[in-house]
């Protein structure tokens, strides 16, 4: 079209022209509108996620190095009690209180066997007697007696752990809370 030719054109083409003009121009202003809300979004979330995360510290890997060199000789040394635990336990197996412990359970048991054939033999002789047996009620009594002492006696030995160490006190490790980074050189 030539200059002469928009000269030539009506009014409403003229019009015409100029809505789609501003159609176009409104489609357009839209879009950038559009683009700019995205790219304002994109940048408040970027800048939200950076002041949300922390500060990072990095750790030399010489001293990274170091303290793992150091957790290895705390792990060397902590098997190295274990098992002189372990040998602690074994020598306490076979030391002699176990010998005595049992020796004494034989003895209050034997002790209880007399206790009973002695209360036996009691009753066996008040029936042969004749008369009052309220002795024989307050005798009973006093055997019943020292043999409840007697039962008290093989249970507070058999309570004695003769064999088994008493577990040995753990401390539990402080959880790492936030992983060390590394960074070479320095």
């Amino acid at each position: 079209m030539s200059i002469r030719d928009d000269d030539e054109l009506s009014e409403s083409q003229r019009l015409n022209m100029l809505e789609e003009t501003v159609s176009t121009n409104r489609l357009v202003l839209m879009a950038m509108a559009v683009v700019a809300v995205v790219a304002i979004s994109v940048g408040v979330t970027i800048g939200v996620i950076k002041l949300m995360t922390p500060d990072m510290s990095y750790v030399d890997s010489r001293a990274f190095a170091r303290l793992e060199r150091e957790v290895a000789i705390l792990k060397d040394a902590a098997i190295s009690y274990e098992k002189s635990l372990n040998k602690a336990r074994e020598l306490l197996d076979t030391s002699n209180s176990s010998t005595y412990k049992a020796l004494m359970l034989e003895q209050e048991q034997s002790h209880q066997r007399y206790l009973q054939t002695l209360k036996e033999g009691m009753r066996d002789l008040a029936r042969m007697i004749p008369g009052s047996r309220t002795w024989l009620e307050e005798y009973n009594e006093q055997l019943d007696q020292v043999a409840a002492e007697s039962r008290a006696r093989m249970q507070r030995l058999a309570d004695i752990q003769t064999s088994n160490l008493p577990p040995a006190d753990t401390y539990a490790l402080p959880d790492m809370l936030d992983p060390v980074q590394v960074k070479e050189g320095e």
